[in-house]
């Protein structure tokens, strides 16, 4: 069978030529077009404004700090270091409870001076110093638990009679207006506020617990405060 391919072998028309140009040109022109055109929503893509920049530091911070935590590993503390940090914690526990007993006792005191009367107010201030007394006293006994030696165990036996604080207020009571009221003409006592000023420790203690409850939930010293701080005194010292 016999096919004729003249037609198609045969050299093309020179306007045949000139449309498969054209052709191929306008699409490489619309595609050149179109990768322009993503190229320009590439290039104009909003710049991040300053608060989100502060919010991705901020984030990149936080997440740096959890990386270094994980990373690094709290080398083990030696009984010796472990027993330091605790006497340091108590120390700083019992001075806080006597400092907040004292300034407890004082501030009722004076405000049982103004509210009520003389004899009130000096029967509280009697209560409140037998409760500093047995504070310290209970202190002692404390600190003679974890003493080995003979000086730790005379302290925690002079400890012990803290007990009797209350005997020992209840006596003066008695002998104060048995005998200095009628002689020589003392503030007569009162047994129940100077009970109640024995208590001031407990209201100290109680106090302590909720700082120490309330002290994660303090807000850090702010650097504003700091920094005005030392502008004043850049400012003073210059002039």
């Amino acid at each position: 069978m016999d096919v004729d391919l003249s037609a198609e072998l045969s050299k093309p028309s020179k306007a045949t030529l000139e449309k498969q140009v054209a052709a191929a040109r306008r699409a490489a022109g619309m595609q050149a077009g179109q990768s322009s055109g993503d190229e320009g929503k590439i290039k104009w893509r909003y710049a991040p404004t300053s608060k989100e920049e502060r919010q991705w530091a901020e984030a990149n911070r936080k997440s740096a700090k959890m990386v270094m935590a994980f990373v690094e590993k709290e080398e083990p503390l030696t009984p010796e270091q472990i027993a330091e940090r605790e006497r340091k914690q108590y120390e700083e526990l019992k001075q806080s409870l006597v400092l907040t007993t004292l300034g407890l006792g004082v501030a009722f005191t004076g405000t049982a001076a103004v509210l009520y009367s003389p004899e009130i107010a000096v029967s509280y201030a009697v209560g409140a110093v037998g409760s500093l007394v047995y504070v310290r006293m209970l202190s002692s006994s404390v600190e003679a638990l974890g003493a080995s030696n003979v000086q730790g165990a005379v302290r925690g036996a002079v400890g012990q009679p803290r007990l009797l604080v209350p005997v020992v207020l209840v006596m003066t009571f008695n002998r104060w207006n048995e005998i200095l009221v009628p002689q020589y003409g003392a503030v007569p006592l009162e047994l129940i506020p100077m009970l109640v000023g024995f208590f001031t420790y407990k209201a100290a203690t109680i106090t302590q617990a909720l700082q120490d409850m309330l002290a994660p939930f303090a807000p850090p010293p702010s650097s504003a405060s700091s920094s005005s701080s030392s502008s004043s005194s850049s400012s003073s010292s210059s002039s």
